[in-house]
């Protein structure tokens, strides 16, 4: 199996954890917003250049002259709109915790769309 990534994907992550670092304090506040409003427990964030209608924007890119715009969601939303499979959410939420002291991320991108965790600090 041939897991190396494109040039194409490294420069989309590499510009989406550059984007992070830049947004951190906006973001933790997103996540911290989502568990402390009784939400979730499992936020998510979703950074995507184009427009989508699957979560609450939180950050244009335009006005933060990022690479993305972020959005928020919950894991338990991700598997109501089937992006998530049900049988697969549980293994989300013991990643989540491996990863507490990261975002979970969905990248929407036409050249790559995944889930990745990045450093909240």
């Amino acid at each position: 199996m041939d897991n190396s990534i494109s040039e194409k994907e490294k420069e989309i992550l590499y510009n989406l954890e550059s984007d992070i670092k830049v947004l951190k304090k906006e973001l933790n506040e997103t996540v911290k917003a989502i568990i402390d409003g009784g939400y979730s427990k499992f936020p998510v964030i979703l950074a995507h250049a184009e427009e989508i209608a699957i979560a609450q924007k939180v950050i244009d890119r335009s006005d933060h002259q990022t690479h993305f715009h972020f959005s928020a969601s919950t894991l338990e939303e991700m598997v109501t709109r089937e992006i998530v499979v049900k049988e697969r959410e549980a293994d989300f939420k013991q990643q989540f915790q491996v990863n507490a002291d990261k975002f979970c991320v969905l990248l929407v991108h036409t050249d790559s769309m995944k889930f990745v965790f990045s450093d909240k600090k």
